[in-house]
């Protein structure tokens, strides 16, 4: 088993590796999960696995990127929740994905804190964003509790509309 990257009061955050392809397959296979994920397409189980792998490369290489969320009670697979920059961006932006039944928990709020944290700590990153679909209310919500503020003269080419979020290290340390 790989060893945590950090822990919260209900979560285990560590790496993935390609023992979890089959969690994470089938979370990417929900389509009312996927909704507002890149084009919200659903991901098949062959571009999971390769997800796992650019990812493996991202811990290498930066020391973080998308990571496994489990649930510390029960152990259970909740999602996924990281850093990444996106091929063709200039800005590193944190992204949490969950199955529906931990949807209402508060577990993005944790997490995305707890990444928040982990990142600013072991990177020289001076901002981390967030793109977010405008209809998503849930995320838009979660992102002002980390302390995340709307740009909105910051705009990015996606694959739809995003509103832009952004915090600085500064802002983050200062919460």
């Amino acid at each position: 088993m790989t060893e945590d990257m950090f822990s919260t009061e209900r979560l285990r955050v560590r790496h993935f590796t390609p023992d979890d392809l089959d969690d994470f397959a089938a979370l990417c296979a929900d389509p009312a999960v996927m909704r507002y994920v890149g084009d919200g397409d659903t991901l098949d189980r062959a571009g999971v696995a390769y997800w796992i792998e650019v990812c493996q490369g991202k811990y290498a290489d930066r020391g973080y990127g998308t990571s496994a969320v489990f649930e510390r009670a029960s152990g259970d697979f909740v999602g996924y929740c990281g850093v990444v920059r996106a091929p063709g961006n200039d800005f590193d932006e944190l992204i949490y994905v969950f199955h529906q039944r931990f949807w209402g928990c508060g577990y993005a709020t944790e997490a995305g804190r707890a990444m928040l944290d982990h990142v600013f700590a072991i990177s020289s990153l001076d901002e981390i964003a967030a793109t977010i679909h405008p209809d998503n209310h849930a995320s838009i919500k979660i992102a002002g509790k980390l302390g995340m503020v709307e740009q909105p003269s910051r705009v990015v080419e996606d694959d739809g509309p995003s509103t832009f979020f952004a915090i600085t290290r500064e802002q983050h340390a200062a919460r």
